[in-house]
């Protein structure tokens, strides 16, 4: 019986464990900003707005399914958001 005992116990803890988790991350992603209100560029290591003040590169190649600017370089395949290919 006292191995049944730890059995139950033990399934007890981790599944109280696994609501304490997915109770403090669900509440962590809500606190924070969405994704939506995120300008393009932030959070990928480049500024929103280029230092002239125009948002988008003089050379920028939009993505032909998300639309978001890439970079207009010729090594510059593939879309830096979806991965989609570049014309």
């Amino acid at each position: 019986m006292q191995l049944w005992g730890w059995l139950i116990a033990y399934v007890v803890t981790f599944g109280l464990v696994q609501l304490l988790l997915y109770h403090y991350f669900q509440h962590r992603n809500t606190s924070s900003e969405s994704p939506e209100s995120t300008p393009v560029g932030a959070g990928h290591g480049r500024p929103a707005v280029e230092p002239d003040g125009s948002s988008t590169p003089a050379e920028a190649v939009a993505c032909p399914d998300c639309g978001t600017p890439n970079e207009g370089h010729t090594m510059i395949r593939y879309c830096r958001v979806c991965a989609a290919t570049l014309q």
